[in-house]
């Protein structure tokens, strides 16, 4: 996983890294002398997965991630990992992200339910039509199945229209 919010990096934090000043913006600023590798950590959820964090903040977040160092980036990770999942900032809210989606082979919209605004889901709507990655998708999470609104109801109780008065049940009583 590496960290692409690079205005606001979070990995750290949420995966307890211990190495914060060093990451993908260390690199992207200066290739030549940085080595990617050397800045992957482990995470402590899981050995089968590692965190390359944002790094500094730089002062030219946007074009850090224009330039082709990033496709350089990708393609090298690629030689280590089976899928890297580029964490970035909301789409909407950074043209950032929307810059870094050219390095991806799919996008995948995270929304969650009853938090993200209408706009948001509409966004995607447009993304999507306007063709602005190649694959897109997306995953609503936080959904509370208890409460099964907006959902169509379907069984065999009165509520559904299948019981007395339904069928076999009616011939009977005319008989």
């Amino acid at each position: 996983m590496v960290g692409m919010d690079i205005r606001k990096p979070g990995l750290n934090k949420v995966f307890n890294l211990s190495r914060k000043a060093e990451g993908i913006t260390s690199y992207l600023s200066d290739p030549d002398h940085v080595s990617l590798s050397d800045m992957v950590q482990r995470s402590d959820i899981s050995p089968n997965l590692d965190i390359l964090p944002g790094g500094p903040i730089p002062p030219n977040p946007m074009e850090l991630v224009a330039r082709d160092v990033l496709e350089k980036a990708i393609a090298q990770l690629k030689e280590s990992y089976d899928y890297i999942i580029l964490d970035t900032a909301p789409i909407g809210m950074v043209t950032g992200t929307a810059i870094i989606g050219r390095v991806a082979d799919m996008c995948v919209c995270v929304c969650r339910a009853d938090v993200t605004p209408k706009a948001g889901f509409s966004y995607v709507n447009v993304l999507q039509r306007e063709r602005k990655f190649p694959k897109l998708a997306t995953v609503i999470n936080g959904l509370d199945m208890t409460k099964r609104k907006n959902s169509y109801g379907y069984g065999y109780g009165r509520k559904y229209g299948y019981g007395k008065g339904y069928g076999f049940e009616a011939r009977e009583k005319k008989k």
